[in-house]
C-alpha cells in the first residue's frame, strides 16, 4: 500500500515561496500520496484580527487586492469567499465565535489559491474546509481537536488521496457546528493531527526557516540549527514560547517522524523523534510591555535572576531589553569556557 505524507506550508511559504511549494508537492507525489495543509498568506491573519476589532474598509480592500492579484493569475474565482467575508463583517458582533469565523477566511482563501495552482500544474487537487473533517472541543479562540469524533471524517479524507491532493485549511475546525480556531500557529496542529489519524509516513512542516534553532535565528544570528531534537525537548520549548511549532503539534505523533524544513530551497533541517541533540534552547514570548525568556535544558544562569522550572530556567524583562538579552543569554549558555551554567 502506497504511503501517505502530510505537508504543511506556513504563511511565508504561501506568500513568498508559492512556486517552490507547488514544485515540492509535485516532487513528493512521485513517491507517496499527499495531504496539504496551508496557513493564510503571511500578514493576512493580522489584518483579519484588525478587521474583527474595527470597521476599516481599507483593511478589507487590501485583503481583496492581495488575493485577487493571485486569483487572476491562476484563473480561480474567489468572489464567493470574499462575498461571505463581506457579509460577515457587516453583521458585526463582539463574541469569540464571530471573531473565529472572521479569522478563518485567510486559510479559506489560501487553500483555494493553492488547490487551483496545483490543478494548473496538472495535479488533481481539491480545496477542503477543515470544518468538514476536524471536530473540536473546548472554547473559541483556542480549541482542541477531538480525535475520536474527527476520525471517521479524516478516514474519508484519506480515501480522497487516491484520486486528488486535498488542500486543507489549517488553523480551524468545527466546534458544535461553528467555525473555531486552534490558536496562533494552529496549522501545525492541523497537520500533525491529520498525520496521526491517517497513520502518515511523515509530517512535514515547511516555513521560511530551516527548522528548530537554539534561539530565534532572526533575533540571534549565532543560533544553531538542531538537525535532530527529542520530542520532549521540542514540546517543552514550544509550550514556553518557541515559534517553530504549535505546542499541541507533537502530542499526536507517536512513532511518526516530524520534519521541519525551508520551502524556498527544500532544505529539511530538523527531525523531531524520540532522541536528539541535547543543546539548550533559548525561547521567548512577548506579553504587552514585558518579555518572558526561558532556557530549556538549563537550571540556572550566572548573572541572571529568575526561577527554576521543571527542565528550564525562566526570567522576565522589559520588552525593549529582549534582543540584547537573548543574545547575551545565548552566548553565556553556549560559551564552552563557562562552567557555572547548571545544565539539566
Amino acid at each position: 500500500m502506497e504511503k501517505l505524507r502530510v505537508v504543511k506550508f506556513g504563511g511565508s511559504s504561501v506568500k513568498n515561496s508559492f512556486w517552490s511549494a507547488l514544485k515540492l508537492v509535485e516532487y513528493l507525489l512521485e513517491g507517496s500520496k499527499l495531504v496539504v495543509v496551508v496557513s493564510a498568506l503571511k500578514g493576512v491573519t493580522e489584518k483579519l484580527i484588525q478587521l474583527s476589532e474595527q470597521s476599516d474598509l481599507g483593511i478589507f480592500e487590501s485583503i481583496i487586492l492581495e488575493h485577487s492579484k493571485m486569483a487572476n493569475r491562476l484563473g480561480v474565482d474567489i468572489e464567493p469567499i470574499l462575498s461571505d467575508l463581506e457579509k460577515a463583517i457587516t453583521k458585526r458582533r463582539h463574541d469569540l465565535a464571530w471573531r473565529d469565523y472572521i479569522l478563518s477566511f485567510g486559510e479559506k482563501l489560501s487553500a483555494a489559491l493553492f488547490a487551483k495552482a496545483l490543478e494548473n500544474e496538472g495535479v488533481p487537487a481539491l480545496s477542503l474546509d477543515a470544518t468538514e473533517v476536524l471536530m473540536l472541543r473546548g472554547s473559541f479562540g483556542n480549541a482542541k481537536i477531538d480525535f475520536s469524533a474527527s476520525l471517521p471524517h479524516v478516514q474519508k479524507l484519506g480515501e480522497l488521496t487516491e484520486k486528488v491532493v486535498p488542500v486543507v485549511t489549517g488553523f480551524i475546525g468545527n466546534l458544535n457546528g461553528r467555525t473555531a480556531t486552534l490558536g496562533r500557529g494552529g496549522s501545525d496542529y492541523t497537520a500533525s493531527a491529520l498525520g496521526a489519524m491517517l497513520k502518515a509516513k511523515a509530517v512535514l512542516i515547511m516555513s521560511d526557516v530551516e527548522g528548530i534553532y537554539t534561539a530565534d535565528p532572526r533575533l540571534v544570528p549565532e543560533a544553531r540549527l538542531f538537525h535532530f531534537i527529542s520530542r520532549d525537548r521540542a514540546m517543552l520549548a514550544a509550550r514556553l514560547g518557541m515559534k517553530a511549532l504549535h505546542p499541541e503539534a507533537l502530542k499526536p505523533l507517536q512513532g511518526i517522524p516530524l520534519i521541519l524544513g525551508k520551502t524556498e530551497d527544500w532544505n529539511m533541517g530538523t527531525l523531531v523523534s524520540e532522541f536528539g541533540e541535547e543543546w539548550p534552547i533559548v525561547v521567548h514570548r512577548v506579553e504587552g510591555k514585558i518579555a518572558r525568556i526561558a532556557v530549556v535544558g538549563v537550571k540556572k544562569l550566572p548573572g541572571w535572576k529568575g526561577r527554576r522550572g521543571r527542565g528550564y530556567f525562566s526570567l522576565t524583562i522589559e520588552k525593549e531589553e529582549l534582543v540584547p538579552a537573548l543574545r547575551e543569554i545565548h552566548e553565556v549558555v553556549f560559551d564552552e569556557s563557562t562552567s557555572s551554567c547548571d545544565y539539566s
